[in-house]
């Protein structure tokens, strides 16, 4: 059965509301590479039971997931919200009749930056710690596997690349979190709408955005921080860092 491709797009952008599968080991969108077009792709449906039909492939193949219901008036702000993911496709209806796959570009178009405007975002690191963290986490015991420790040496490559945004409070200080474990480790964000969920759960400050490149980072940790933690309200990408030999 052929699915015309115009009224799904009209569909994604007029219904009131969609249910997209989320990765418990991310808080993210639950992503998947496809094997033959190398796509990453999300998976969004028009009905909640749809949804819950469509991640049982991937809930039998130990992938915690839960099902997001986004209303009509954040539907813009989710599928921009895609872009400095990595994600680049998106599956509509998996295991239904209706099942398409739709490249992100045909839905939303980003505007153009002009040079040296571009915003700060890491799409190829958020992207491999996204599939780094879900097959990590899924796991009842830490093990790496030749997959695993490839991703995990592909996004410290991507990280070593990055620039980031910190937060800086109104003492010109960053903040710093305590870890369970005993680490102090210093949040910082692939680009701005996760500064903007660390931003709302801390209300009582207030924070401006800095950029660091990686290799800066080291300078801008303080003497107690051990390392950073990339989106700590996303990924939660815990890194020991390295501070140079005097």
């Amino acid at each position: 059965m052929s699915v015309d491709k115009s009224s799904v797009l009209k569909k994604l952008r007029e219904s009131d509301a969609i249910y997209v599968l989320m990765s418990d080991c991310t808080r993210m969108p639950f992503v998947v590479c496809d094997p033959e077009t190398y796509d990453d792709e999300v998976f969004i449906f028009f009905s909640e039971e749809d949804a819950m039909r469509g991640g049982q492939e991937f809930l039998k193949a130990n992938n915690p997931l839960k099902i997001f219901n986004i209303e009509k008036k954040y539907l813009l702000p989710f599928y921009s919200s895609l872009f400095p993911i990595g994600v680049n496709c998106m599956v509509i209806g998996k295991g239904t009749e209706e099942e398409i796959a739709i490249q992100l570009g045909e839905l939303v178009r980003r505007p153009e930056q002009k040079p040296g405007e571009e915003p700060i975002e890491n799409p190829e690191l958020q992207i491999t710690a996204m599939y780094f963290m879900q097959k990590v986490r899924s796991q009842k015991e830490l093990k790496l596997t030749d997959e695993t420790k490839e991703l995990q040496e592909e996004l410290m490559a991507h990280y070593q690349r990055g620039r980031y945004i910190t937060a800086i409070s109104k003492d010109k200080k960053m903040p710093i979190l305590n870890k369970d474990d005993g680490q102090v480790l210093m949040p910082i964000f692939t680009d701005v709408q996760e500064f903007l969920k660390f931003q709302n759960e801390n209300r009582d400050m207030k924070y401006t955005m800095g950029v660091v490149e990686a290799a800066r980072i080291p300078e801008a940790m303080g003497p107690e921080v051990t390392g950073v933690v990339v989106n700590p309200f996303g990924i939660d990408l815990q890194l020991n860092v390295s501070r140079p030999q005097k």
